[in-house]
């Protein structure tokens, strides 16, 4: 990722705050509901176009205008509620990335002989739905480790805390990483080997709920084999599958 590339998401972040503002709730909710999707999850979106254009400028340039189509309304026969949002979004966005590459093949060859058909072979078809997965994945797990750590503001337990660093020394004993952790939060008391292992256990529960629950949010639904089959195909419903017994709607 390039020292612009952060800056360019900001920009886009900043856009789609914006623009699920100027959206009429009760006038047209359907279009409110994919400007806040879209703005959940642009970061996905945004990696795709960009792995897809191999251009920085052109990710941006064709995500832009993706959010100019949502606001003049040209989506609103997509109703988040009905369909599933990831493959709405991968199916726009990959049709924007075809037109795309059809404008930059005419400005090639001006004036110079038929274009051939923009078509998807077998193999580039399933490299893009794993290029699209990976990105949705890691939004949907950056969404989680936001939610963790306002876990860990609300309650005062440091599950984010202490997942992030083992994340960070996989290798580290469980003393180890208690040390660590004295250090690095200075409790009234020392954190135990025991004590660790313990506030690991729990809160890699707490994650995998909050996996459960963005993942709901983000088909968006209600429906529990709906939801089973999503975490299926994003690869987390192995590890969900307690979560996933314990998920209510709403939650």
């Amino acid at each position: 990722m390039s020292a612009e590339q952060p800056n360019r998401l900001s920009q886009i972040s900043t856009m789609w705050t914006q623009l699920a503002r100027t959206q009429d709730q009760d006038a047209d909710p359907d279009r409110t509901a994919l400007a806040e999707l879209v703005e959940r999850y642009h970061p996905a979106a945004y990696s795709y176009l960009l792995a897809c254009t191999g251009r920085e400028d052109d990710a941006a340039d064709l995500f832009q205008e993706f959010a100019l189509k949502l606001l003049r309304g040209e989506f609103r026969r997509a109703d988040p509620s009905r369909g599933q949002f990831r493959d709405y979004l991968k199916i726009t966005l990959a049709n924007l990335i075809r037109k795309h590459a059809g404008r930059v093949a005419r400005e090639a060859r001006p004036g110079g002989d038929d274009l051939p058909e923009v078509a998807d072979s077998a193999s580039s078809l399933h490299e893009s739905d794993e290029v699209f997965l990976a990105g949705w994945r890691k939004a949907l797990l950056d969404k989680t480790w936001d939610g963790l750590k306002q876990v860990e503001a609300e309650s005062g337990t440091p599950y984010h805390t202490a997942l992030r660093t083992r994340a960070d020394y996989p290798d580290d004993s469980s003393a180890e990483l208690a040390d660590r952790l004295t250090a690095k939060l200075r409790p009234p008391t020392r954190f135990t080997d025991t004590g660790v292992r313990k506030l690991l256990q729990r809160g890699r529960e707490v994650f995998v709920d909050l996996v459960v629950a963005e993942t709901a949010r983000s088909v968006p639904t209600d429906d529990r084999e709906r939801l089973e089959r999503e975490l299926i195909v994003l690869g987390f419903h192995g590890y969900c599958k307690p979560a996933l017994d314990r998920w209510r709607p709403g939650r």
